[in-house]
């Protein structure tokens, strides 16, 4: 992890330099630098300069996001995640923000919500069908829906996205969202 931080730290220095100054890239950068040292709140400072630079990007908003799930402040992860689904360039790491986006959702447990967790999840698995946590929340959704075929469906993709990840070691598990 501290070797992550000094490539993106070299990162940022790079863009700053490539562009004559600040700019949203170098914020960006500056910002997950920040997130991998738990900085939260030099993050936020530095994601709000790459706003004020590019308001429009994508990557900007789902980082935001993050940022927000990470100090629990679900409303406002959900409307950044919301924000960044509604651009026409997707962020690049998409599938997270369809997997926390759901995840908001399922906890709200409303019943509107809960059709639109099933539409991010859905997406997320799409991006990803390999992810156990992503099956894991569509088992739960279905459960709730009152249809249990379909939750032992992907309670059973769920086991065999986490035991395939056992048998190729630790860090499959961890790519998988198996603990």
């Amino acid at each position: 992890s501290e070797m992550r931080c000094i490539i993106v730290m070299a990162l940022a220095h790079e863009l700053l330099s490539l562009q004559g100054g600040p700019s949203c890239a170098y914020y960006l950068a500056l910002a997950q630098t920040y997130l991998l040292k738990e900085d939260l709140s030099k993050c936020e400072e530095c994601l709000c300069e790459a706003i004020r630079i590019d308001y429009m990007n994508p990557n900007v908003w789902a980082q935001k996001g993050h940022l927000c799930y990470l100090k629990r402040d679900f409303g406002e992860a959900k409307e950044c995640y919301e924000r960044t689904i509604n651009f026409v360039e997707d962020a690049a790491d998409m599938h997270f923000v369809y997997l926390r986006l759901g995840s908001i959702y399922l906890e709200e447990k409303e019943l509107e919500e809960m059709v639109e967790a099933e539409d991010a999840l859905s997406e997320a698995n799409a991006l990803s069908n390999t992810n156990a946590e992503v099956w894991g929340y569509l088992a739960l959704i279905c459960l709730q829906g009152g249809r249990q075929l379909e939750a032992e469906q992907c309670y059973k993709y769920t086991v065999k996205v986490c035991v395939s990840a056992l048998l190729w070691g630790r860090q499959g598990r961890q790519h998988v969202g198996c603990r």
